[in-house]
């Protein structure tokens, strides 16, 4: 039987600003007392614009879009040609440290599983909030991020982080240190089961040598980002999906898709390809999935499912982004951020939004004193 989802008002009101700034201006205390786990990645970001080209004595022109960028390289088909790039920083970078970043400076602890340096933790993760307590297992990935104003392309080198398994893990830090972090943690976050080749195998180690040692008075928050799937096979993606349902009987499960994602596990569930908006792919997606919360979210909206509530509100959106790569890391976790204060489901997507449209326009990770001068000053 299908669930019945009413639909929400796209716009941000000044009741829902209003409600949304009271619960910021009272959450420090409250953020403060919460613990999260979140793993497994890590790796060290080259942060690149790729220069179109120059003329003497003004700055170079760049790629503003990916598609004037891919119809440039296919004018090139057949011959050979070169890129400059314009490098703007160099940052730790993988979705649990950006995200764990994040919830850090909202002034969360966030205990961080990661492949940050073997033996020693690399320097670059010395950006990490002081909230940030770090557990490595494995040496950091490298990834370069191509930006553009309408996305992003991401190339990376993994190293071991492909090879560094449920073993890995237990070894380094130790089963028994393993229990307690999880234990003490209001939210268990796992993220990037795209990109690590193992991810399967750590999470069932998760599932029988972790969670089954301890008991909670109620179920803790479980949140998922698989992130970028389109290199995994249909089985290997179906797997992942089973074992949510593990983690069900657990915790309550809460996982977030961007666009590109809800249309791959849409394809993957239903055997076709999705031709609707974000909204009907999601109420299709959480009949299918038999989860606690569903959260979809693109540049230009987000909506989130849970029980017969709905959240549906429009994105924070900017033409001109500081910084994009990161940005889903950043409505992360203010969504985990919102969801610890018990907010409303449509109030923890705002806070989601305004997280990370701080982040892009600032290219940081934002306190609640900078959000709540973004909620205060954005225009509605």
């Amino acid at each position: 039987m299908k669930k019945n989802y009413p639909v929400s008002y796209h716009d941000l009101t000044a009741e829902k600003k209003a409600h949304l700034l009271e619960a910021i201006s009272n959450s420090a205390v409250i953020l403060g007392t919460k613990k999260i786990t979140a793993g497994f990645d890590g790796f060290i970001d080259t942060i690149a614009r790729i220069i179109r080209d120059k003329e003497d004595n003004n700055s170079p022109s760049l790629f503003n879009t990916i598609k004037e960028f891919g119809d440039y390289i296919l004018e090139k088909q057949g011959a050979s040609f070169s890129l400059e790039l314009d490098e703007r920083s160099i940052k730790l970078g993988g979705n649990m440290p950006i995200m764990a970043n994040a919830l850090g400076r909202l002034g969360l602890t966030v205990n961080c599983i990661g492949a940050l340096g073997a033996p020693q933790v690399h320097p670059v993760f010395n950006q990490l909030s002081p909230n940030c307590h770090l557990h490595s297992f494995a040496e950091p990935g490298t990834a370069l991020a191509y930006e553009f104003n309408d996305g992003k392309i991401m190339t990376a080198q993994m190293k071991s982080i492909n090879t560094s398994g449920w073993d890995t893990i237990k070894e380094a830090i130790g089963l028994k240190t393993l229990v307690r972090l999880y234990s003490e943690s209001d939210m268990i976050c796992l993220l990037n089961w795209s990109e690590i080749d193992v991810s399967s195998n750590i999470w069932k180690g998760i599932l029988n040598e972790v969670l089954p040692n301890y008991s909670v008075i109620k179920k803790q928050i479980a949140f998922f980002d698989l992130s970028d799937c389109s290199k995994r096979s249909n089985p290997s993606i179906r797997e992942a999906l089973d074992l949510l349902q593990q983690f069900a009987k657990h915790t309550k499960i809460v996982l977030s898709l961007n666009k590109n994602e809800a249309a791959i596990i849409f394809q993957v569930l239903y055997g076709k390809k999705s031709k609707m908006d974000l909204l009907s792919v999601g109420k299709e997606l959480i009949e299918r999935l038999n989860i606690d919360t569903l959260v979809l979210h693109s540049a230009r909206e987000a909506i989130a499912f849970a029980n017969n509530e709905q959240g549906w509100v429009d994105s924070f959106y900017t033409a001109e982004p500081k910084i994009s790569t990161g940005a889903g890391d950043n409505f992360n976790a203010g969504f985990c951020a919102g969801q610890l204060l018990e907010l409303d489901l449509e109030s923890s997507v705002i806070l989601a939004n305004a997280v990370s449209g701080c982040y892009v326009r600032q290219g940081i990770s934002p306190q609640l004193p900078d959000l709540t001068n973004f909620l205060e000053t954005v225009k509605i």
